[in-house]
């Protein structure tokens, strides 16, 4: 009679030593491949010179920023949370004012290649006492500019490399703007600081480990 107790062993052990090899072999692969996470931030920026009337009837140019921002990091591919700055601020004789919100929530939607952003919404802004004021913005930035882009490399000692890469481009920019009610602006951004779109993704790829 044969013994097949050892021969039914000789074959587990090499089934085993394949499966084995097969593990290594994929745990290799998988270690072999690059990580690359990727962070990415769009701003647009509009500034608008406004005659605003003190308390005391002097009349002086006052200034409206808004600036609309959003942002992701992988694996997300989109800002769920977008949001939108608005400042007024100025100088008048009987003291300056400043009404400022960080972080309005808006909505945004832009094209490719910094050609057009669009930021709608509404929320509070604030006095230097924190009073809360309500605004509304209604704004819409094209690109009128060449694009410009830089790109820079970085190398952590080999273990990681960033590639961060920015692109600007100069706009024009039309918007309603309300706070208390009252119609700040309505029409282009007319500040000596020109609209513009900008983007930066930051991506940092971790090669394979040997």
């Amino acid at each position: 009679m044969l013994d097949t107790t050892s021969g039914r062993l000789r074959g587990a052990v090499i089934v085993s030593v394949v499966g084995l090899l097969g593990s290594l072999a994929f745990a290799t692969s998988a270690s072999a491949q690059a990580e690359t996470s990727v962070f990415f931030e769009e701003q647009a920026q509009a500034n608008w010179a406004v005659q605003h009337e003190c308390d005391g009837g002097t009349v002086i140019e006052a200034r409206l920023l808004v600036e609309s921002t959003r942002d992701f990091e992988t694996p997300e591919t989109e800002d769920a949370d977008p949001t939108v700055r608005v400042q007024y601020a100025g100088v008048c004789p009987e003291g300056s004012f400043n009404l400022v919100g960080n972080q309005i929530p808006a909505t945004i939607t832009s094209t490719e290649n910094l050609k057009s952003v669009h930021a709608q919404g509404e929320g509070i802004v604030r006095d230097a006492l924190r009073n809360p004021h309500p605004v509304t913005f209604d704004v819409s930035w094209t690109g009128s500019g060449p694009l410009q882009t830089s790109v820079r490399t970085t190398s952590n000692q080999g273990f990681r490399i960033n590639t961060s890469t920015e692109k600007r481009r100069e706009a024009t920019a039309t918007g309603v703007v309300t706070i208390d009610g009252e119609e700040i602006v309505n029409g282009a951004a007319n500040h000596r600081i020109t609209p513009f779109i900008e983007t930066l993704e930051e991506r940092n790829t971790t090669p394979p480990s040997n």
